[in-house]
């Protein structure tokens, strides 16, 4: 993304949060796709911290079946207990979501609503093994359709990670059972669409 590029997303994270954005984390990495992520604190309406990718939509996906659109950008939604100035906290959320950004270029496939990501840790220690890939449904519909200009569409689409046994109920009962597992129709149902390091009783 040029700078201007950059300024209008923000823009556009900033409406559809409702807030502004005041902190920008950046890759140390400077290779052929620099990711950078927007970090949101967390608000009454909003009460966990957001985390958005911004540059992997310069990539172009190839076309496939059921995409939303041809480019992507990532958001990552964290427990507000989690203490996200803490430096090494920061990190940990940011490399799972540097990986998960990065797959679709790194693959060259297209990445959309209802696709599950697998990757081994190099830590045994490190529980979250995957990741699903779902529409941001807690914010406004705009959110997840961006114009970057006249015929560039980019799709920002939520990052959920799971564990190895999310993973497997996940293949078990298929994406459209999972999602409604993570997005409950009964509002008074707890919803499970954080992703944190350590698997707690509030997913």
């Amino acid at each position: 993304m040029t700078a201007k590029q950059m300024e209008r997303f923000t823009q556009h994270c900033d409406k559809c949060f409702r807030q502004k954005n005041d902190r920008v984390l950046h890759s140390a990495a400077m290779n052929d796709l620099h990711i950078d992520i927007l970090l949101y604190e967390p608000t009454e309406e909003f009460p966990y911290w957001k985390m958005v990718t911004m540059g992997a939509s310069d990539y172009k996906m190839p076309p496939a079946k059921g995409a939303i659109a041809l480019r992507n950008e990532y958001i990552m939604l964290v427990d507000q207990g989690v203490d996200m100035h803490d430096k090494n906290a920061a990190l940990w959320y940011c490399r799972k979501l540097w990986m998960i950004a990065r797959y679709a270029f790194e693959n060259k496939i297209n990445i959309t609503y209802g696709h599950s990501l697998e990757w081994q840790n190099e830590d045994d220690a490190d529980e979250m093994v995957a990741a699903f890939i779902e529409f941001p449904q807690m914010f406004d519909y705009s959110i997840l359709h961006y114009k970057s200009g006249l015929f560039t569409d980019i799709a920002c689409l939520l990052v959920v990670l799971l564990n190895k046994s999310e993973l497997d109920q996940l293949m078990k009962i298929g994406p459209q059972q999972f999602s409604e597992y993570l997005f409950p129709e009964d509002e008074n149902a707890p919803t499970h669409f954080l992703s944190e390091r350590n698997r707690s009783e509030r997913f």
